[in-house]
């Protein structure tokens, strides 16, 4: 029995070890009614007032699938094409981050104010900090990172595995010793988990949008854009996420 057991084990870790690519199923949700009631404009009244007309559809709104591909040679992050969108695709452009591995660039369509960018730089460095926690994701024991965003001037924690043996994860972030399975932006206001994990030994091809078209920008120019939007719509009394992707 205990031989069993320890080539299971064994057969496991091999399999892991020897994972090249893969194909990681995730679900994008975001808590509208956190988000909202964390607007400083909104009186105490009005925050109440948005818990109690929106709860129903906040409960109703399962989220957004999206599709994590990687290999040895890099990645793409991209919604999954589906024909229940729960209502909410009016409001989603549907932004693609890919990285390439081997050349540590990025190759990003991102929108802002319903403009769309094509972003190809360096990787960006996230500064993590190391957390003594750890919780289950999809089958994998993950450990805890901390960062901040400081374009939403949030904090971002991370979930992830060192049985995964490649430092990449959802929505561009990426740079801790094993695959990022979740995201958690600013104490549960949108929520990135992996819902299905599906390892290969072998090489596979990356899913590349076809028209990969954008204004070229830098990361720099266009978080300082995104900064600005998010000041004058608050300063304007309005919901910035609305407009663009929190």
């Amino acid at each position: 029995m205990y031989r069993n057991y320890l080539f299971i084990a064994l057969f496991i870790s091999t399999q892991m070890a020897n994972a090249q690519s893969g194909v990681i199923e995730f679900n994008r949700k975001e808590n509208w009614i956190n988000i909202l009631t964390k607007m400083p404009f909104l009186s105490q009244e009005e925050k109440e007032r948005e818990i109690l007309t929106s709860s129903k559809w906040q409960n109703e709104y399962k989220g957004e699938p999206y599709i994590y591909t990687f290999s040895e040679k890099g990645s793409t992050y991209l919604v999954k094409e589906t024909d229940d969108n729960h209502g909410f695709q009016w409001k989603r452009d549907n932004e693609v981050f890919i990285r390439d591995f081997e050349q540590s660039k990025t190759n990003d369509i991102r929108f802002l104010s319903g403009k769309k960018y094509l972003i190809e730089e360096d990787i960006p460095r996230i500064k993590w900090k190391m957390l003594n926690e750890m919780k289950e994701v999809a089958g994998y024991v993950c450990m805890k990172a901390e960062t901040r965003d400081t374009v939403n001037n949030i904090v971002v924690h991370a979930w992830y595995t060192d049985k995964i043996q490649q430092n990449g994860g959802p929505e561009g972030y990426g740079g801790l010793p094993g695959m990022i399975l979740g995201l958690d932006f600013n104490n549960d206001d949108v929520l990135i988990y992996a819902t299905k994990v599906d390892l290969k030994s072998e090489a596979i091809d990356l899913p590349v949008p076809k028209k990969m078209k954008g204004k070229k920008i830098s990361y720099t120019t266009f978080n300082s854009l995104k900064k600005k939007f998010i000041r004058q719509s608050i300063e304007g009394k309005r919901n910035p996420y609305w407009n663009i992707r929190y």
